[in-house]
Parts: C-alpha cells; sequence; structure tokens
C-alpha cells in the first residue's frame, strides 16, 4: 500500500515540476519537440508523452515565456525549434525562487 502511494505521490510530483523542467532545458539551449523529450528522459530521468511536452510548451508559447522557429532542412522534415524568452528567464528565475522555498520547507 505504501508503495502505491509513494508511486503516485512521486508521478504527481514530476508533473507538477515538469514545466520548470522544461523552462530549465530551454534556458541551456534550443530544443526541437523530439530531441526535449529524449533530453528529458536522458537527463531529467522524466518520462514525457510528446502530447504533454507540446501541451506545455502550447501554454509557456502563450505566456509569452517561450517562442518557436522553423528550420528546414533537405535531408529531414522542417523543425520546431523552441527557446526561452526574455520574460521566460526571468519567469524561470522566479520559479527557481519558489522551488528553492518548497525545498527548504521539506
Amino acid at each position: 500500500m505504501a508503495q502505491d502511494f509513494l508511486s503516485n505521490w512521486g508521478s504527481q510530483a514530476r508533473k507538477g515540476s515538469l514545466e520548470l523542467v522544461v523552462m530549465s532545458s530551454l534556458a541551456e539551449r534550443e530544443f526541437y519537440g523530439y530531441e526535449l523529450v529524449e533530453h528529458l528522459k536522458a537527463q531529467c530521468k522524466l518520462e514525457v508523452s510528446d502530447g504533454t511536452l507540446y501541451a506545455i510548451l502550447l501554454r509557456l508559447k502563450s505566456e509569452g515565456f517561450v517562442r518557436h522557429r522553423w528550420e528546414h532542412m533537405e535531408t529531414v522534415p522542417a523543425r520546431k525549434y523552441y527557446a526561452l524568452t526574455k520574460p521566460g528567464h526571468a519567469a524561470l528565475e522566479g520559479m527557481r525562487v519558489i522551488w528553492a522555498e518548497i525545498a527548504r520547507a521539506v
């Protein structure tokens, strides 16, 4: 029973921090969608579906925190690259402050 609770709690905690992780990744460099999914799996140990990631990116874009650009290549289909905007960097700093306060409380 405790294992089920912890598994569910861990899943909810990861979902709650996913925007912070996505924005932190985009603060480092641009990513295209699939590449960001793979980065989150490899570097952050987070399993995130394409649909979940794109919903987050859309929400962050509507807030003005993320921008995108298309890159057209001859050998592969066009890719949409995402990056943090200046307001996105400011929001990320605020989120990190809140995260640190939560971590201290825990």
